[in-house]
């Protein structure tokens, strides 16, 4: 691994231009898999089945990432960005449901296959002292690579739907050397076979803000434009209060990450939670465009920050030759909350309203904090136990 301050903030770089690659293409192809699979006739159901192959691809493919990081770990990180960009790429190509499934769960292979890597790389080359901040412009890198994904896909498809999913295809393809510079061959040396368990039971804050960050993302935000739409706003007013998210989660990173550092990273942790428990409370109460979009703001910078506070969290927690596990696990939790996520709130809605989705979201946050809480505490003793050692004591003084 890279140590000593200019190599390793040269390997960041790389990682963070690479991540922005990347998310470029993951940006622009999601919304652009939904609106072709509507164009195709495709029910909700299968649009939605769509969107879940692809989390259900990094679910499945992650715990063995680490093994083959351990024997080829560069050649992992550039073949999981190539079958992410096959897989963006011919998707218009193809035209029966059963493939476009496929073609998104080989790109939640590919990004498991790419990503896991890349944030290990990251973990492991992070100063105490600097662990947050190199992994908010890690996470800023990544904002603003899914912003700008977003933005030029939409406002590409109409004239060019198909060259608009290769330009996703390229852009990946043509970060890969950006990946592929910087890592290490292979991670033999800190993932061995002796190397020890990851401590899971240990680290349920981190893996369960992983699980609640993609609850949030999966669930909350694919129906605030429907409840923005109850609200009476039009398409102009949406824009504007999803782009004041979508502002939060890019401006709030390197701020963020600053205070975690110098404050403690568990301590900014626990405060973007309750940041969170407390605007999604307040949320269905706000109707000015100005209150609301403030507080989306503050929700898209608390939830946006969530994943890399939590990720470097773990890192500073986990012994060095688990960090490739913990990783593994941390992107797993991460996509389970992105699957449940959407299914759990729209069952909410369907029983109780358009509004379950924020006390879904707020009772996601909350038992992550409530699990920490529980696993953390101290087990009391046996009361016979206790018993006899106020006994002894008062023997003692007598």
């Amino acid at each position: 691994m890279l140590v000593g301050g200019k190599p390793r903030n040269h390997a960041l770089l790389c990682i963070s231009l690479a991540s922005l690659g990347w998310a470029f293409s993951f940006g622009l192809s999601t919304p652009l898999a939904s609106l072709w699979l509507q164009a195709a006739g495709c029910s909700g159901w299968a649009i939605g089945l769509n969107t879940a192959c692809y989390y259900l691809g990094v679910v499945l493919s992650a715990p063995f990432v680490p093994l083959l990081m351990g024997r080829a770990n560069r050649l992992c990180v550039g073949v999981g960005m190539l079958l992410d960009a096959v897989g963006i790429a011919c998707f218009p190509l193809v035209s029966s449901e059963l493939a476009w499934h496929g073609l998104r769960w080989l790109c939640g292979v590919g990004t498991s296959l790419s990503l896991i890597p890349m944030e290990t790389l990251v973990n492991h080359n992070a100063l105490r002292e600097h662990r947050a901040r190199d992994f908010g412009f890690y996470a800023f890198c990544v904002a603003l690579g899914i912003g700008l994904g977003s933005v030029v896909g939409l406002a590409s498809s109409a004239a060019w739907p198909k060259l608009t999913f290769t330009l996703g295809g390229l852009v990946t393809i043509l970060a890969i050397p950006l990946a592929w510079r910087p890592m290490p061959g292979s991670l033999q040396a800190e993932e061995s076979s002796h190397s020890q368990a990851f401590p899971w039971r240990n680290e349920v804050l981190s893996l369960g803000t992983a699980w609640a960050q993609g609850f949030l993302e999966g669930g909350t935000l694919t129906f605030l434009s429907l409840y923005l739409l109850t609200l009476g706003y039009q398409e102009g007013g949406i824009s504007l209060l999803l782009g004041a998210l979508f502002a939060g989660v890019v401006v709030a990173q390197l701020p963020l990450a600053w205070l975690a550092d110098r404050l403690g990273r568990q301590k900014i942790l626990l405060l973007c939670h309750i940041l969170l428990l407390t605007g999604l409370a307040l949320t269905p109460f706000l109707h000015s465009m100005y209150l609301l979009g403030g507080m989306l703001f503050v929700l898209g910078a608390c939830c946006g920050a969530l994943y890399p506070l939590g990720l470097s969290f773990l890192g500073e927690r986990v012994p060095t030759d688990s960090m490739a596990r913990a990783n593994a696990w941390y992107l797993t939790s991460n996509c389970l909350g992105s699957l449940s996520g959407p299914l759990v709130i729209g069952l909410l809605i369907d029983l109780f309203g358009i509004r379950a989705q924020f006390v879904a979201g707020g009772l996601a946050i909350l038992m992550v904090l409530l699990a920490d809480r529980w696993w953390r505490a101290p087990l009391s003793p046996p009361l016979s136990l206790r018993l006899h050692s106020r006994l002894e004591s008062m023997r003692r003084a007598a």
